[in-house]
């Protein structure tokens, strides 16, 4: 994938869709010079987003019906964070969480001896560990 800006404002946007938004998000990861123009693009964003609003004074503009236009939001960045988030977290926790833990036979059957003796409603059953011959060539 080369550097793009049009695609960082597509992404920025909401308007990358499946494998378009997987490329980026792959090629997002491996590239700082792309990694830094999206931190950059999204700091401008928020700066412009954030200049008050002025009103024109009476008479510099000629006499017009005002129209109210409602500011599109765009949910798609953040639903997309959201998601990234999650995967982040799923991918920290499957990092961080220990192996399960290993049950010797012979631990699993005083487990089940034990269980035997207390339940008699529980049929006796015997835990068998196959023996391993080799094959002489």
């Amino acid at each position: 994938m080369r550097h793009s800006g049009s695609q960082i404002s597509a992404y920025l946007d909401g308007e990358l869709t499946g494998p378009e938004l997987a490329d980026f998000l792959h090629h997002l990861g491996e590239c700082g010079q792309c990694s830094d123009e999206l931190l950059e693009t999204q700091e401008v964003r928020a700066a412009v987003r954030s200049l008050p609003v002025i009103e024109v004074p009476a008479g510099l503009m000629p006499a017009t019906e005002a129209e109210v236009l409602p500011l599109h939001r765009n949910r798609g960045f953040w639903v997309s964070t959201a998601a990234a988030v999650v995967i982040l977290i799923i991918a920290i926790a499957a990092l961080v969480t220990p192996a399960p833990a290993t049950i010797s036979v012979d631990e699993l059957n005083s487990r089940f001896a034990a269980r035997v003796s207390l339940d008699p409603a529980f049929g006796p059953a015997k835990v068998i560990i196959p023996e391993v011959t080799e094959v002489a060539e």
